[in-house]
């Protein structure tokens, strides 16, 4: 009866635990993270060379640009600022969330905002700020961390089924919910290559990105 008694318990835990990772299943995919974000392209020129677009800073504006699928990544992440390190974070209502900062910058964070014309959604790149406590190691905040406007600096990251074998996601602003990091040209205001977000109704419909590790 005793070993019937246990067996049911670890049975119920078991269950429990299968439950309980169903709740926010982006925790899968194991933070911080460093990555290169791509997604795929075709070469307009031969559209059977393999490419993919990739997001990357000049640490003042965000871009995107193409290359080749066989292109090392180690050596594209030493000629672009595009390795970004993602971590958890929490927003203004103490939800569970990300910041993503340039990794090789880390006071650089990456958020969200209005076009200078005040038509379309941009991603932006901004210093924050260095947290300096007594006696413990000092730390990196994203801009306005200390109140709502923070929210603007943060992401929810979408776990996606994965594409040929690369973890896949679709990242959606906290600040402005609905809203996801996309590969749509802007308007013609501005260059054709500066990154957008578009507005979709859930992380499904939404522009999807592979996370590329260059270990």
């Amino acid at each position: 009866m005793k070993k019937a008694f246990l067996f049911l318990c670890v049975l119920s835990l078991t269950i429990s635990c299968s439950k309980d990772s169903d709740v926010d299943p982006v925790l899968e995919i194991g933070y911080p993270g460093q990555w290169i974000f791509t997604t795929d392209v075709s070469d307009p020129f031969d559209p059977a060379v393999p490419e993919y677009s990739y997001i990357y800073t000049n640490k003042y504006a965000m871009f995107r640009d193409d290359i080749q699928k066989s292109y090392p990544l180690e050596d594209l992440a030493k000629e672009e600022h595009c390795l970004f390190y993602v971590s958890e974070s929490h927003s203004s209502n103490a939800k569970t969330c990300y910041t993503i900062q340039l990794d090789s910058d880390r006071i650089r964070y990456l958020g969200v905002g209005p076009s200078t014309n005040k038509e379309e959604m941009h991603l932006y790149i901004e210093k924050g700020s260095e947290v300096v406590v007594v006696g413990n190691p000092s730390h990196f905040a994203p801009p306005d961390d200390d109140n709502e406007e923070g929210d603007y600096w943060k992401f929810l990251i979408h776990k996606m089924p994965d594409e040929d074998g690369v973890r896949t996601v679709a990242i959606e602003s906290v600040g402005m919910p609905g809203w996801y990091i996309s590969d749509s040209p802007p308007g013609f205001n501005y260059a054709a290559n500066v990154i957008t977000l578009e507005k979709k109704i859930s992380p499904e419909a939404a522009p999807k990105w592979q996370c590329r590790s260059v270990k």
